[in-house]
């Protein structure tokens, strides 16, 4: 007998039905039948995770761009907001050995002249030498300036003895959170219990009133520290003044000639440039990418012919979107004014900030420095003018729309992708759940389709005996 085809196949043109003969009586593979017929009934599959798999991928370059754009807002806040940079100050001296100070946005910009003539010292007692390290213990009644006097009892080493070490003494007077703090000094003459005040001035003064036998102690007082600002004179009970200059804190290390150390409270520039460097760090970040994104052959490799390659560019070439948010961004970076008639800075470039054919921004410093030293009113006014004509108004209005956290482009973009996945994946469950029922159908008839070719043959010599095809022959003998 020959082999019959069942005639169904695949859409390759693959035999669904496996086997060499289907009049054998070997039957046909179920399994692998029916899932070759599955396999091209889920070939809508391959596009729909294809999809997938796209949107992802534009998923991730989105939120890039909405981490970017975020940096980009939070960049030029720092230079528009009346207490960001602009706000800061700083304070250099004409003779930090002797005084050095810095300053806090509640400072006011000026110069001041300040002559230290003394500086605080703490309070301190000292023992008179002794060659031996043990002495006597005891009570010792300590005074803290004009305070309370303060009676504390050494103990003795041990309950045999009425004697400690200077050391031990020491270490017990630590303890008892008197305000002074003990040690001991030796010399080649001998060794001293040392009490000094943990705080200076003439009211942190100490005072050892009695003392353990053989211990006698020499007092000597704090002082507080001698200076005039501007002429005027103050005293300070430490080092660190901050009461003299609104804003201002001095540090005195030293006395200063008597015509005194110049302490100039000024804008901090330094911290302005980097802001200014910041935000055109951020901007370069986004348009670099957002080229990446729509120029063409952007995958070839490097020293590679287009020509010998598959030509590609970024996952958001398609998005409208995105091409919008370069447009807008390359508009209002150039856009120039301030809408008020005393500024006499009107653009970026006046700041030292210039546009590459690529659109990206390039800073020079020296020009950004030059400006802010000529006319340090006039840049700030351009970064944080309000009118929403001007530079700053416009930006600061593109960035609320970039970064609404409901209705910005990014925003919605993403709010699609995440609809089409799940569109895709519906379609993937439900071709799944349609295939699953069919499997079981197929499966059922091709089961039956197999009995019924593995007795073929038998059916076959039925056939053929009952028609007389069959005989049974004799052998003669």
């Amino acid at each position: 007998m020959s082999t019959t085809s069942t005639g169904l196949v695949s859409s390759n043109g693959t035999e669904l039905i496996a086997g060499a003969s289907y009049t054998d009586g070997n039957g046909i593979n179920v399994s692998d039948t029916v899932n070759a017929i599955l396999e091209s009934d889920r070939a809508p599959e391959t596009a729909w995770e294809n999809d997938q798999t796209t949107i992802t991928e534009q998923e991730s370059a989105l939120e890039t761009l909405q981490s970017q754009i975020s940096t980009l807002q939070s960049s030029f806040e720092s230079l528009n907001d009346y207490s960001g940079v602009f706000s800061g100050l700083t304070a250099t001296s004409s003779d930090s050995s002797a005084v050095s100070a810095t300053a806090s946005s509640s400072a006011s910009a000026a110069s001041h002249t300040v002559v230290v003539t003394s500086l605080a010292t703490t309070g301190e007692s000292y023992s008179n030498e002794l060659s031996s390290d043990t002495i006597s213990s005891g009570a010792l009644v300590i005074q803290i300036g004009s305070g309370s006097a303060q009676t504390i009892n050494i103990p003795a080493d041990s309950s045999s003895s009425d004697t400690t070490t200077l050391s031990s003494a020491a270490a017990y007077i630590n303890k008892q959170d008197l305000g002074v703090t003990a040690s001991v000094i030796t010399d080649s003459s001998g060794s001293r219990l040392s009490l000094t005040s943990t705080a200076s001035g003439s009211s942190a003064s100490v005072s050892v009133e009695s003392a353990p036998t053989g211990l006698s102690f020499t007092n000597v007082a704090g002082s507080d520290a001698s200076l005039t600002v501007d002429g005027v004179p103050i005293t300070s009970s430490t080092n660190q003044v901050t009461s003299a200059i609104t804003g201002v804190t001095l540090k005195l290390t030293g006395t200063t000639s008597t015509s005194g150390a110049t302490v100039q409270v000024a804008a901090d520039t330094d911290q302005i440039t980097t802001a200014v460097s910041s935000f055109v760090t951020a901007y370069n970040d986004i348009i670099t990418d957002l080229n990446e994104q729509f120029q063409y052959n952007a995958g070839v490799a490097s020293g590679t012919s287009s020509s010998s390659s598959s030509a590609n560019s970024g996952v958001l070439e398609s998005d409208p979107s995105v091409r919008l948010i370069q447009e807008q961004l390359l508009s209002a970076i150039s856009v120039s004014g301030t809408t008020t008639s005393t500024s006499t800075i009107d653009s970026l470039s006046e700041l030292g900030i210039s546009m590459g054919d690529d659109g990206t921004l390039s800073l020079d410093s020296s020009t950004l420095q030059s400006a802010l030293d000529s006319n340090y009113s006039a840049v700030e006014n351009f970064f944080q003018s309000t009118a929403s004509a001007s530079f700053a108004g416009n930006f600061n209005d593109l960035m609320t729309n970039m970064t609404d956290s409901t209705d910005s482009a990014v925003v919605l973009d993403l709010s699609g992708l995440k609809s089409n996945y799940t569109q895709d994946q519906d379609n993937i469950s439900n071709l799944e759940t349609k295939l699953t029922a069919l499997k079981t159908t197929l499966t059922s008839q091709y089961s039956t389709l197999n009995t019924t070719l593995q007795l073929y043959p038998t059916t076959i010599d039925e056939v053929e005996t009952e028609l007389g095809y069959r005989t049974t022959t004799s052998s003669s003998s």
